[in-house]
């Protein structure tokens, strides 16, 4: 809590005395609109002094506007603060977010760094708007009125510090109490927020399946049970409010006999009297935020300390770049896996003895059965995960030794799953490059036949796409995808299994476009079709996450018996049709 502070709470630390001096001049004013009251009594009522007590009106006027102005300033402040913290706390977690490797992401999850982007953030938001707001006024209006009244009466404000002391400690008690309680229900909402969105995604399943009404039953359930918890948490603070007017108001009618008795035995004047009710009830007024306060501060915290969780995590993947120049050699391999091994967290390893060097100009692919690790390869190349052991070299330089950004730059990804955003065609295709001009955008699509889908959209490149991209089908979004990595100019670049949709006319167009115009460039297609990858100048068969066999097509089709399988299966297939 004392990092987040400092981070992003201080960093307003001039707004936040200014917020406190514009509150000290509201207690400071109402004070005096108070003791105003007793002077008209003193002096005008009792010397008949019609001329004063007009004064003292304009006067009381006065100060009256004085402290409208203060709460519309104090109003103003508590909102920019609370707004700007939140919104940097918010940027903070989007970059954080980003740049998490798919290890730390998953260790969280989508669900529920969703509800802590949100719900959390509102949720300080509006605690941090109470207190600036409402909060700051307490200490202030606690420390005056104590101060004045006890230069009243001393007895009657000792019944006021003692009905206060004994509310702090009761909230304090139960505010500690329902911390655990609040930490355990984020919990419960984050795992509502993940069946809710499987619900969602997978709703064309479940109806073609009939089981509406199952998950229908399924969601409900959860969610009656997050509301019991939800009502048994809430309890615990719900009667913080009652018990403290309670005790506050025993306290005032003990105040309002012993001043009467104290009246009577003319130790007090009735101004004096009078002027301390005023300041009891002012006192009372300003403490009824207070249970809110100590209702909110669990939940605060609790979001507090999940956000915390995010922003200071240690991640896995550290970028933390060498300040050496890169190697430039012709005679090097641009890139060059050395005896690399990997397992992703709870599995066995996924990749082993993994070696190979891939020549700058030259088209390296791999193929092999599902779950063989291809993919895999190449998110350690992008650095989405570290090697367990092994080295990964470009241009002879460990890879862990460049800055992440600097070697992600240097490479233009096509990924499996295809993403899609909901905004033009044109900024999809961008996505990889923010300076392409709308002639290059034609001319990667023409390149991956994505050009064709023109004829069906409205507007051209400035047509909007619906999101996850479901005004097109799966192959279009393999040409889509295709075309953005082509816009992105690369030493790199690589094909993950994206021509798989296509029909072997559109594939093969296509392939040659791609063929033709990165030549010189160093690439990498991962494929489940032979035909796919045959003219490739390197192919690599993975079998269980190691290297079967390596070679030109010609070469696998004698010697690998796990290549010759697949083609085999593939060119039976292809005479069945």
């Amino acid at each position: 809590m004392e990092r987040f502070m400092k981070e992003y709470v201080l960093p307003y630390w001039k707004y936040l005395i200014l917020a406190i001096l514009v509150i000290i001049l509201q207690v400071y004013l109402q004070i005096n609109i108070m003791q105003e009251t007793k002077n008209i009594i003193d002096i005008g009522i009792k010397h008949s002094d019609f001329n004063f007590i007009d004064n003292a009106g304009i006067y009381m006027m006065e100060l009256t506007t004085l402290f409208g102005l203060s709460m519309i300033a104090a109003s103003y402040l508590s909102a920019y603060i609370s707004a700007s913290v939140t919104c940097d706390v918010r940027e903070a977690l989007f970059e954080k977010v980003v740049s998490l490797s798919p290890i730390d992401f998953n260790q969280i999850g989508a669900s529920s760094l969703m509800t802590r982007a949100t719900a959390d953030t509102t949720r300080i938001q509006i605690f941090m708007i109470n207190f600036l707001r409402n909060a700051l006024v307490i200490p202030v209006v606690i420390i005056a009125v104590i101060i004045a009244a006890a230069e009243i009466n001393l007895i009657l404000c000792g019944i006021l510090v003692i009905a206060f002391i004994l509310t702090i400690l009761f909230m304090e008690l139960k505010s500690k109490q329902s911390i655990p309680l609040f930490n355990r229900l984020q919990k419960k909402l984050d795992y509502l927020n993940l069946k809710f969105k499987e619900k969602i995604e997978g709703v064309r399943s479940i109806r073609a399946f009939g089981k509406q009404h199952s998950e229908i039953e399924e969601f409900r359930e959860l969610n009656d049970e997050f509301n019991e918890e939800s009502v048994y948490a809430e309890l615990k603070l719900y009667y913080l409010t009652p018990v403290a007017l309670i005790v506050m108001n025993l306290a005032i009618l003990l105040i309002y006999y012993v001043g009467s008795i104290q009246l009577k035995a003319k130790i007090v004047s009735i101004s004096d009297l009078i002027l301390f009710f005023q300041y009891v009830t002012y006192f009372v007024s300003c403490l009824g935020i207070l249970p809110f306060l100590v209702d909110t501060m669990p939940k605060t915290i609790v979001a507090t300390e999940r956000i915390e969780e995010v922003l200071y995590m240690d991640e896995t993947v550290v970028n933390n770049p060498v300040n050496d120049s890169l190697i430039d050699d012709d005679n090097a391999a641009l890139v060059e896996y050395k005896e690399v091994i990997f397992g992703y967290t709870g599995a066995k390893g996924v990749i082993a003895d993994i070696s190979f060097k891939a020549e700058k100009g030259t088209t390296t692919a791999f193929i092999g059965p599902t779950g063989s690790g291809k993919s895999t390869v190449f998110y350690l190349l992008n650095r989405l995960y570290d090697p367990t052991f092994g080295e990964i070299l470009y241009n002879r330089r460990n890879i862990k030794e460049m800055d992440i950004r600097e070697l992600r730059e240097k490479i233009a990804y096509a990924n499996q799953k295809t993403l899609v955003l909901n905004d033009t065609v044109y900024a999809n295709i961008a996505m990889n490059n923010p300076n392409l001009s709308r002639e290059k955008a034609m001319e990667v699509c023409e390149l991956s036949r994505f050009n064709e889908v023109f004829d069906f959209l409205p507007d051209g490149l400035d047509s909007v796409m619906a999101q996850r991209g479901m005004n097109v089908s799966g192959g279009q979004k393999q040409r889509w995808s295709i075309a953005r990595t082509l816009a992105k100019d690369a030493e790199i670049y690589v094909f993950d299994d994206c021509f798989s949709a296509l029909d072997s006319k559109t594939e093969y167009a296509v392939r040659q476009n791609v063929r033709e115009y990165l030549k010189g460039k160093t690439v990498f297609v991962i494929a489940q079709k032979i035909s796919t990858i045959m003219d490739a100048d390197n192919i690599i068969v993975l079998d269980k996450g190691r290297i079967a066999d390596q070679g030109t097509h010609e070469y696998l089709l004698e010697n690998c018996e796990l290549y010759q399988e697949i083609y085999a299966t593939q060119t039976y297939l292809k005479e069945d049709e």
